[in-house]
């Protein structure tokens, strides 16, 4: 059974693009949010929005040194719309968890720091439950593997020089971090540190320099 389209249905929504190019200025941007079904055209959209920054704001971002960046749930959409803004180099694509990895890899003493003081608020939390719960049941001898695991890898912290993450793979090492600490650690970077806020806003290449030197932020 085939479908016969209308003519002219490509462009029912061409208001709409025109809506969100409207919002990409560098002088005076504008935030937006798109919402629509499955199928509807929301790749395409975006697509079109990218593509005008590429013939129209491209030289104007290179010359500040800046990528925009594009954060995606899955790394099949992270490839389709690489290839259908044909591979350029100045639209920075990634997931979710290798974009918040791309924000704190290389802040080694700041995540130390945050791992310090959240396995130690976990270490006190699990110690209160355990004092209110019943010795001897399976929930007990759970936390009390969790206590020890947690304060076994407090102890390690600092034999740590360098954390290591991968969005692919399960991180078991012991100095890899896991997928909800990367998330953890860059959300909180992001919103109470100064320096990262600035950092991103001064765009990609200019702090990936910045945090491979290790400094604290």
């Amino acid at each position: 059974m085939s479908t016969i389209v209308p003519a002219g249905i490509d462009s029912l929504d061409n208001h709409v693009d025109d809506e969100i190019v409207g919002c990409l200025s560098l002088t005076e941007p504008k935030s937006f949010f798109l919402f629509a079904g499955a199928g509807s055209g929301k790749t395409r959209s975006l697509v079109k929005a990218l593509d005008y920054i590429r013939l129209n704001l491209a030289h104007e971002l290179r010359l500040h040194n800046r990528r925009v960046a594009v954060i995606t749930y899955t790394k099949a959409a992270r490839d389709e719309i690489i290839r259908r803004t044909q591979f350029d180099p100045i639209i920075a694509v990634s997931t979710i968890h290798a974009f918040a990895w791309s924000v704190i890899e290389g802040f080694n003493h700041d995540i130390r720091d945050w791992l310090r003081h959240a396995l130690a608020a976990d270490i006190d939390d699990l110690r209160a439950k355990e004092a209110r719960g019943r010795a001897g049941s399976q929930a007990s001898i759970d936390r009390q593997a969790d206590i020890a695991a947690k304060t076994s890898r407090l102890m390690r912290l600092d034999t740590i020089t360098r954390f290591v993450y991968s969005p692919d793979t399960d991180n078991r090492g012991r100095d890899s971090l896991s997928h909800a600490e990367v998330l953890e650690i860059s959300s909180d970077f992001i919103r109470t540190k100064p320096a990262m806020q600035d950092i991103l806003k001064d765009g990609y290449q200019r702090w990936t320099r910045f945090f491979r030197q290790g400094d604290k932020l």
